[in-house]
């Protein structure tokens, strides 16, 4: 297996975490990624030691170019110097293709070129002040350790369908008043009586009928209906108490004794003639 390591030095710390959170996010292990702070903006670190920084730096180029390198002792006094003023990411693949995958990255993020970032601290062109202000215009604020996202657009050009306007159309039933004058006929039977004084005769004594029917006219409107709405309809039942009063007739019997005459005795006293009521029945 081809094992390939890709270095980037940043300016900041923020630099270099946002571009170890791009390459996790691309695939490559958190335990592949090394980043190690020895300064920033161009300038070592005040709270570390230069000389043990500047060892540690120089075994690690000496581990990476090796000694057979005929441009050895450039590189490696390069990547000292500028290693040792900002913080170095490493990345270790496996592959050439994954190598190149995470050299892109770092470059998103503001890789320095090493070899004209030493000409600058060679001739003392550097100003850490006009690149930090650079970075800050390219990245936001670099001087904080936190994450900084850098943000890639894609454009897709296409097409789509908008809706610019439409017509709706609704029916709705309206009543338009229907107006028409006929003559309607009626018919009445009408009776009339006239005294009259005459003989009559056998003509006269016979039975006679005579009808006659009335009729009318009415008006008549025909209409063709669809059921637009069904009503249920429904019956409430209440009871109530009613007092009904009528008459019921019948036949009641008046008794009425009458005394009758007088009758004498034979020693000349009078008795009354009095029927029981048993004979009047």
């Amino acid at each position: 297996m081809n094992n390939q390591t890709v270095i980037g030095v940043f300016d900041t710390m923020a630099q270099a975490n946002s571009a170890k959170e791009a390459l996790t996010k691309q695939g490559f292990t958190s335990s592949d990624i090394d980043v190690s702070k020895y300064g920033s903006h161009g300038n070592r670190a005040t709270d570390r030691k230069h000389d043990d920084d500047d060892n540690a730096i120089e075994r690690f180029f000496e581990n990476i170019f090796g000694d057979d390198d005929d441009d050895y002792e450039r590189r490696r006094k390069v990547g000292r110097e500028v290693a040792s003023r900002g913080t170095v990411v490493t990345v270790h693949t496996n592959g050439m293709e994954k190598a190149k995958k995470a050299a892109s990255i770092l470059d998103r993020f503001g890789a320095i070129d090493m070899d004209d970032r030493y000409k600058q601290y060679e001739n003392k062109s550097f100003n850490a002040d006009t690149n930090r202000s650079r970075l800050n215009e390219r990245f936001g604020n670099v001087d904080t350790d936190g994450m900084i996202e850098v943000v890639k657009e894609d454009v897709a050009i296409g097409k789509r369908e908008v809706q610019t306007g439409g017509v709706t159309v609704r029916s709705h039933i309206i009543e338009r008043p229907v107006e028409e004058a006929i003559r309607l006929r009626t018919e009445h039977v009408t009776v009339t009586r006239t005294p009259v004084d005459r003989p009559a005769d056998a003509a006269d004594f016979r039975d006679k009928t005579i009808s006659m029917k009335e009729t009318a006219e009415e008006a008549v409107v025909s209409k063709t209906a669809r059921v637009v709405e069904e009503i249920n309809i429904k019956k409430d039942v209440d009871t109530r108490t009613e007092t009904v009063r009528e008459t019921a007739r019948e036949t009641e019997v008046d008794i009425v004794k009458d005394a009758g005459d007088k009758l004498r005795n034979a020693d000349g006293t009078t008795r009354t003639n009095t029927k029981r009521n048993d004979d009047l029945v």
